[in-house]
């Protein structure tokens, strides 16, 4: 089953990191998926935490996908 939802945030969570040996930190992404307030359905939000290059990864296939839909639209030139 799919479930839509109409906005997507996407944060930096301070508290959601590890500290690593060398003193620096493993800092986790968070992706929300939510629904407007007052939308009937009321479905919960969804959300994951991504590593840094899980994350880039998204974002590479993101703007993949964009470009692609670009070309699908008539008018439309990069």
């Amino acid at each position: 089953m799919t479930d839509y939802r109409t906005d997507i945030r996407a944060l930096i969570d301070p508290e959601q990191s590890d500290l690593l040996p060398d003193g620096g930190r493993l800092q986790d992404i968070s992706i929300i998926l939510t629904d407007r307030p007052g939308d009937p359905r009321g479905l919960p939000p969804a959300a994951v935490t991504l590593l840094a290059c899980q994350a880039r990864e998204l974002a590479f296939e993101l703007l993949v996908l964009a470009e692609h839909a670009d070309r699908q639209r008539p008018g439309t030139s990069r």
